[in-house]
């Protein structure tokens, strides 16, 4: 079954309408908000560092018929993780969006899921998101 705008695919399933995969749904403020990556490793801004993602995402421009492309939050690393695993680079670290005081920042790992704080200065994957509310 395709997936049409308003009927969600399940976890791991392409999104055509919604400009990717969806790796599932997690809930802000109140509010159930599906989560979608572009597609694959393919998409992924390599070597940037953090305080560089907002204008790497921005730069990038459309996507999949799509501009609201972001800096994923922490949850939705994580989201991905454990649902889609094998559409992430494991040897390599991905940014959050998330900080950690003035120097450090969130990075998640897919080889085994770990999440760390790393200096700002390192340069990881960035795989631009996209939410929708329910």
């Amino acid at each position: 079954m395709t997936a049409t705008a308003t009927t969600v695919p399940a976890i791991g399933q392409e999104w055509p309408e919604q400009g990717g995969t969806f790796i599932g749904s997690r809930l802000v403020d109140g509010a159930v908000h599906h989560v979608i990556i572009p597609g694959g490793k393919e998409f992924d801004l390599a070597d940037v560092a953090f305080d560089e993602l907002k204008s790497a995402v921005a730069e990038r421009g459309e996507v999949n018929g799509h501009f609201d492309w972001r800096a994923p939050e922490q949850e939705e690393m994580m989201l991905a993780y454990i649902n889609v695993p094998h559409l992430f680079d494991k040897e390599d670290w991905y940014w959050t969006s998330k900080p950690c005081g003035s120097y450090n920042a969130w990075a998640v790992g897919f080889e085994f899921g770990s999440v760390d704080t790393w200096r700002r200065d390192n340069e990881f994957r960035v795989r631009p998101v996209r939410s929708i509310i329910a």
